[in-house]
């Protein structure tokens, strides 16, 4: 058999697996997420011991209406700083999470909506990735005043 790529629905079905074999995981992750954008509440609900839903409800600073689309992109993340050469110092990592890869693995087996406002927006908005197909983003209610 020759070598050949991946289809990118296969690979993220493949880190899925190792990011979130269980709803605990998913949760876990999500948790840190939240631990990592500085929320001091997080509110976790699992129906049906997580595979009917799960619910992270947090204060943390929010994500950006314009970078929604990246934080459902495999790889892409706000918790590496590269340095002036723009290099990255894997060994310096001081957060939860880094690798980019929790949200997207989420939403490659799974319906994911991510419901944020950001600090300082007056907006709240919404992205949706059903097994992988990602939604424009659009706007959403928000009960809370960041998050």
């Amino acid at each position: 058999m020759p070598i050949r790529r991946l289809p990118p629905e296969t690979v993220n079905r493949i880190a899925a697996g190792e990011v979130v074999e269980r709803p605990a995981s998913a949760i876990k992750e999500l948790v840190e997420n939240a631990l990592d954008a500085g929320a001091a509440h997080i509110e976790v609900q699992a129906d049906g011991g997580g595979l009917s839903r799960i619910l992270i409800a947090d204060d943390g600073k929010g994500i950006p209406v314009d970078e929604l689309p990246l934080a459902v992109e495999r790889h892409a993340t706000s918790k590496l700083e590269p340095d002036d050469a723009g290099d990255v110092d894997l060994l310096r990592i001081s957060t939860l999470g880094f690798r980019g890869e929790a949200l997207p693995s989420i939403g490659s087996v799974a319906r994911l909506t991510i419901t944020t406002r950001a600090r300082d927006e007056a907006d709240a908005w919404a992205v949706t990735v059903d097994g992988g197909d990602q939604r424009p983003v659009a706007p959403a209610g928000f009960p809370g005043p960041h998050g």
